[in-house]
């Protein structure tokens, strides 16, 4: 369902991502790890291309985009493969949260405003936040702003869910309801792709674990060979710092 081939990417000539080749297949829940600046936000923006890879393939769902050879329309079209949700929410201040939601399905799938808002009302009721559909965001906690975030973006029917650190911004006692709303989601057979921090949530909700390093997929496999088992030593130094271990704890 998705494949990327040779994905590269530099920012003022240091490489970020380093041709990257990995495939996802339908329903499948697929965690990104590693750690900071390994390269797992730019990764997941260049999948939409928020960010435009200067070399590679990526394909969703049968449609192909070339690096460096991207046209608008095609921009466009590819982007309607995936809905992304972000660290800080990016939901937008002067509307609703039921208008939030709205606002996608009206311009970009051209839905009435009355189809849209069936769908989006159906959105928030799955996420519950049934009673909060007039309210703007100052008036939502953060964990709420992020399930109104995650509903605008189920509304949409992407072929596959990009999730970037959802709950990063969100303070400790409200990471709980954000990560319910993701795992009911992936019970529900989203296609999804996620970079968390939240390790005992991606051992737990995900199928398969890349581990990312200096911009290079070193480990990719499930989460219990992994978590148990890393073959890479940045792998097990990395782990090593969430299960309290020394590296010569993991099995070489």
């Amino acid at each position: 369902m998705i494949h990327v081939r040779d994905l590269s990417l530099a920012y003022h000539g240091h490489p970020v991502l380093k041709q990257l080749s990995f495939s996802v297949k339908q329903h499948e829940i697929v965690a990104i790890i590693g750690a900071s600046g390994a390269g797992k936000s730019t990764l997941l923006r260049c999948l939409n291309l928020l960010e435009q890879p200067q070399q590679g393939q990526i394909s969703i769902n049968g449609m192909q985009i070339d690096a460096g050879q991207i046209k608008k329309k095609e921009l466009v079209q590819f982007r309607q493969q995936s809905a992304m949700v972000f660290q800080q929410f990016n939901l937008f201040q002067q509307k609703t949260a039921l208008e939030n939601v709205m606002e996608g399905l009206i311009v970009v799938k051209k839905y009435t405003k009355a189809a849209a808002e069936t769908i989006a009302l159906e959105k928030l009721r799955q996420v519950g936040l049934e009673d909060r559909l007039a309210h703007y965001p100052k008036q939502l906690s953060g964990g709420q702003q992020q399930r109104v975030a995650i509903a605008r973006a189920l509304a949409m029917d992407p072929k596959v869910l990009l999730l970037d650190e959802p709950t990063s911004a969100l303070d400790p006692e409200l990471v709980g309801e954000v990560l319910a709303t993701i795992r009911q989601a992936a019970q529900a057979g989203n296609t999804m792709i996620l970079v968390s921090h939240e390790m005992s949530f991606v051992h737990e909700i995900a199928t398969r674990v890349l581990f990312l390093d200096q911009g290079q997929i070193i480990e990719d496999d499930t989460p219990e060979q992994v978590f148990a088992q890393p073959r890479h030593q940045r792998t097990k130094a990395f782990l090593a710092r969430y299960h309290g271990l020394s590296v010569v704890d993991y099995q070489i």
